[in-house]
């Protein structure tokens, strides 16, 4: 017996040879990276490192996902090859990785909810849209697959490897408390180049940019490439640290400790940040993220309308003595770039005309403007950009891609609309809700006015918010069918009532 346990365990099983056989290739990878660096050799290291970290974070990608929250804004500038290029970033590495586990790794079975798979359907549609105008982009098609890659496909994939691990109230917090990370890193990077004057825009593929119209001060951008993503995700970053602070206390104790001490500290941290951005939306997002997240919670609008006088009030003590500072009150009466976007609201409005359907290819907006007169808005001209993620998507994808943008706004909003109903009987998911809300709705205010759609980290985050939102409807305890309509049956006796005929 003993001699036929030893032959059995000699024996060469399929997965002893395979794991000898990638030994061998990542060898041969290594090697060739070493001896001959090169494009194919960094390609071909990079891809079995990839594999090599999907089968080992298959074992807890909630651990994996987590790591790429908190080493993405650290590593952002500096992992990439070449490093004045764009060929092979740390997010597209890693997430590269984090969706092969999630192809390799098995998902435990939920019921999924409606409003949930509407807006997957449509991001779906959209994605497939976007890369469609991104093959048909001629010239620049390499460009439009690299925007379509980083603002579009790295996020679907955040979002889908956060709504399958964040699955539990414990989870939730987690992903939470790695968005809070993120941010600080990303505050204090911006807080740092504003005081000690270094940059980072140029090693991610940026420019440092120079506000001419307030003295020449350099806009702080953090580890991205430009001052928009830096500011927006701030905005995205804050409103989940107020909820992993304010979700806390949702079992009926008191925020002790930990929560009690960090969350306020580091939510500071985050709007010191927003207000070096030096944008004007930034600074009303972080006043609205604060109303939001503190004070909208289903059904208590007294307490609404309290954090509402407490903010408007702190807005006035800060206003008043700000009124002495030269760049503040010059940022404040600065109306030429709002004139300047409406004249560039109308550029995109005749660049849209001359191709109504499919629009003029994606990045193509700079260059179809050189075939458009210039507009000109209370005496400002219009800009080269088209400053509103809308604009920028009707011009460039034209109606099937804009009105595939509005179904994903759309049915978003249905998925938060669920996620208030299932958070009626959860305080915990009635502090997400309140933290959903205030980041998609700083996401809208900064695409209304600014380019943002393109810009792939900022996206990223919103996708992990959302993931957040759709995990917490999936997960939510559901009521039979019969208890829904009995508690629906009198609002529907009312509305019947309130709709009949006057006697």
């Amino acid at each position: 017996m003993a001699v036929l346990k030893t032959n059995r365990a000699r024996k060469v099983t399929p997965a002893t040879l395979c794991a000898v056989l990638y030994t061998g290739l990542g060898t041969v990878a290594l090697a060739a990276f070493l001896l001959r660096p090169g494009v194919p050799s960094v390609i071909l290291f990079a891809a079995v490192m990839v594999t090599a970290f999907a089968l080992v974070a298959g074992r807890n990608p909630h651990i994996a996902g987590l790591a790429w929250l908190v080493l993405s804004p650290a590593l952002h500038p500096f992992a990439r090859y070449p490093q004045s290029g764009t060929l092979l970033t740390f997010d597209r590495l890693y997430l590269g990785a984090l969706a092969l586990t999630v192809l390799l790794t098995r998902r435990a079975r939920r019921p999924g909810a409606p409003g949930v798979r509407a807006f997957v359907t449509a991001v779906t549609v959209f994605a497939a849209v976007f890369l469609f105008r991104a093959l048909t982009t001629q010239p620049g098609i390499l460009g439009a697959l690299q925007t379509f890659i980083d603002a579009i496909l790295l996020p679907c994939i955040a979002f889908a490897v956060c709504r399958r691990t964040a699955d539990s109230p414990g989870r939730l917090r987690a992903w939470a408390a790695g968005l809070m990370v993120c941010g600080t890193l990303v505050a204090a990077l911006g807080i740092t180049e504003h005081f000690f004057g270094y940059e980072l825009a140029t090693l991610s593929g940026g420019v440092v940019r120079t506000d001419t119209e307030v003295g020449g001060i350099v806009r702080v951008s953090g580890p991205y490439a430009t001052p928009e993503v830096y500011a927006l995700t701030l905005a995205l970053t804050l409103a989940a640290t107020l909820f992993w602070w304010m979700s806390a206390s949702t079992d009926g104790t008191r925020r002790r400790g930990c929560p009690a001490f960090t969350g306020p500290l580091l939510a500071a941290v985050q709007i010191t940040g927003m207000a070096l951005s030096l944008f004007r939306v930034a600074w009303a997002c972080a006043l609205l993220v604060l109303l939001l997240g503190l004070g909208l919670r289903v059904g208590k609008k007294l307490r609404l309308a309290a954090v509402a006088v407490a903010v408007v009030l702190g807005a006035l003590i800060l206003f008043v003595p700000l009124q002495s500072n030269d760049l503040f009150r010059s940022r404040m009466s600065d109306t030429d770039n709002v004139a300047g976007r409406f004249a560039t609201y109308q550029v995109g409005a005749e660049i849209w005309r001359s191709a109504p359907f499919t629009g003029v290819g994606i990045n193509q907006f700079v260059e179809a403007q050189k075939r458009v007169d210039p507009k000109v808005v209370w005496g400002v001209r219009s800009v080269q950009s088209p400053h509103s993620s809308f604009v920028g998507t009707l011009a460039e994808e034209g109606l099937i891609g804009f009105a595939a943008l509005l179904a994903v706004c759309g049915y978003g909003a249905r998925m938060i609309r669920r996620l208030a109903r299932a958070a009626r009987g959860d305080a915990t998911r009635q502090v997400l809700h309140a933290a959903v809300i205030a980041g998609t709705v700083s996401y809208l205010a900064f695409s209304v006015e600014l380019t943002m759609l393109p810009l792939g980290p900022s996206n990223a985050v919103l996708a992990v918010v959302l993931a957040l939102a759709a995990s917490a409807v999936e997960t939510a305890p559901r009521r039979p069918a019969r208890e829904e309509a009995a508690a629906a049956a009198p609002e529907r006796a009312v509305r019947t009532l309130l709709a009949g005929p006057v006697s």
